[in-house]
């Protein structure tokens, strides 16, 4: 049997839809953005909720958002 353990960060605002997890951020359990070399990396175009918990992110975690797309 293989157990994996995770630290899995919720943020103090969007806590139902918005966490943190081994240099991934996930809203809606969607990864929607990776932390590389200090900032936060998005890959894609997301929907305006998703926009918001991302730089909501970047914040908390001090990072700057660079938009990869």
């Amino acid at each position: 049997m293989l157990i994996i353990k995770t630290n899995i960060m919720n943020f103090k605002r969007y806590k139902q839809s918005l966490s943190y997890c081994s240099n991934y951020v996930y809203s809606y359990n969607t990864k929607v953005a990776i932390i590389e070399d200090g900032k936060l990396v998005v890959n894609n175009w997301y929907s305006v909720t998703t926009s918001k918990h991302v730089s909501y992110a970047a914040r908390e975690l001090n990072l700057k958002v660079v938009k990869n797309y």
